[in-house]
């Protein structure tokens, strides 16, 4: 039987992100991990994310951005325009006085910035390879039998494990889901044309296709959102068939394109659970919500999760107060579920707004565009959301000064 001070179960982002967060506060920390762990080598961009500057702020901060960046491709411009019409709007960076509006990057690579600097913590005790069988709670801790036949306790357990959450389902925690009717097609494709440091998206009526542009200044990674059965279609097309298809989905925008990796094919659901504290229990990030990938914000929003429950946590050590105090979990609830909430309702509003191709609407949506695009204060919200720099943000995220990210590279 072990017992230490905080179980993170899940080494994804958010669980090494929280723990290399909470690595300097002395406490004893568990991160536990079915999967293997993560392993050096290049980056291959089969599964990528967007990251904005506050996460970028965050990761800067823990001593691990110069490696992420490094493998990563900046973009200093945005389009987003609807298909078959003259709707069109556009982002720069240069507008903005910064070197980059976001970063793509590989998935696995921040994996192994965030392990290899959580390595050098000795507090910090990681078990891969290990499975959980049973979870429970007594008045003074919360107990995981593992499928190995140990035991483990803790003072306080955060569920970082995904959409699928094993926690989640074993507590019974409810949840509002809804499928989106729709699975990504995810793959990299050389193009013709360089994407001059810009990520695309063109809407169609049965959905969006992203083209992220990766550091090879002529490869970009497609995230294409379209029904079930179009998606199989589509992902067993023969190579070069399916690259058609996405050059003429992207308009040619490109150049005709070449698919150069697998495709993987993604179910997309949204999950937000109503309730995120059980007990000593604590979820985080995608356990605690998924949402579409058409903005690019779900690592984002699940890297803000866990800097503000080490920023609540942290305070509560400073007060010589307990780690699982309710009162500082329920703060932690009611702080990123309203964060949460905002941004599944932004999305929510911008996925159906650009859905279905009845003329009008069509006309409608593109004038607006046209005129929002022309104005640059009106578009400042939108700016902000994509950038990290609304909403309330975690200390460890927010600029140290109004124009500090002008420098950030």
């Amino acid at each position: 039987m072990q017992h230490c001070d905080i179980t993170i179960v899940g080494a994804g982002s958010a669980g090494l992100t929280l723990a290399l967060l909470l690595a300097p506060l002395g406490l004893q920390i568990r991160l536990l991990e079915k999967g293997p762990q993560p392993q050096p080598g290049a980056a291959d961009f089969s599964r990528v994310s967007a990251l904005n500057l506050a996460s970028q702020r965050l990761l800067a901060g823990l001593g691990v951005w110069s490696g992420i960046a490094a493998e990563a491709a900046p973009y200093q411009q945005m389009e987003v325009w609807q298909a078959d019409s003259f709707g069109r709007l556009g982002f720069s960076a240069a507008e903005q006085q910064l070197p980059a509006l976001g970063w793509i990057c590989d998935n696995q690579s921040i994996r192994q910035q965030l392990y290899q600097q959580l390595s050098q913590h000795s507090n910090v005790q990681c078990l891969f390879g290990s499975g959980i069988s049973r979870i429970s709670q007594g008045d003074q801790n919360v107990a995981l039998q593992l499928e190995s036949g140990d035991l483990l306790l803790s003072s306080l357990l955060v569920a970082a494990d995904g959409a699928n959450s094993f926690i989640r389902e074993s507590l019974q925690l409810p949840l509002t889901h809804w499928d989106y009717q729709h699975h990504a097609l995810v793959a990299t494709l050389a193009s013709t044309e360089p994407h001059q440091a810009t990520a695309r998206q063109v809407f169609w009526p049965d959905g969006p296709l992203a083209l992220l542009p990766l550091p090879d200044s002529r490869q970009v990674s497609i995230v294409w959102s379209v029904p079930p059965e179009r998606a199989q279609t589509l992902q067993a097309l023969p190579a070069e068939a399916f690259a058609k298809a996405v050059t003429a989905a992207s308009q040619s925008v490109l150049g005709p394109l070449q698919l150069v990796s697998e495709r993987q094919r993604i179910p997309l659901r949204m999950r937000y659970a109503n309730q995120w504290v059980q007990g000593r229990v604590v979820l985080v990030a995608d356990a605690a919500h998924s949402i579409h990938p058409l903005a690019g914000q779900g690592m984002n929003l699940g890297l803000m999760d866990v800097a503000a429950l080490a920023e609540l946590i942290s305070e509560q050590r400073e007060q010589q107060g307990a780690i699982d105090c309710p009162r500082l979990l329920a703060r932690y609830q009611r702080w990123r579920k309203s964060e949460a909430q905002s941004l599944i309702l932004a999305m929510e509003t911008f996925k159906r707004g650009f859905a279905g191709g009845a003329l009008l609407p069509k006309v409608l949506r593109s004038i607006g565009m046209s005129l929002l695009d022309k104005q640059s204060k009106l578009k400042q919200p939108m700016m902000a959301l994509a950038l990290g720099n609304s909403g309330d943000l975690p200390k460890a995220a927010r600029p140290a000064q109004p124009g500090s990210d002008a420098a950030l590279g």
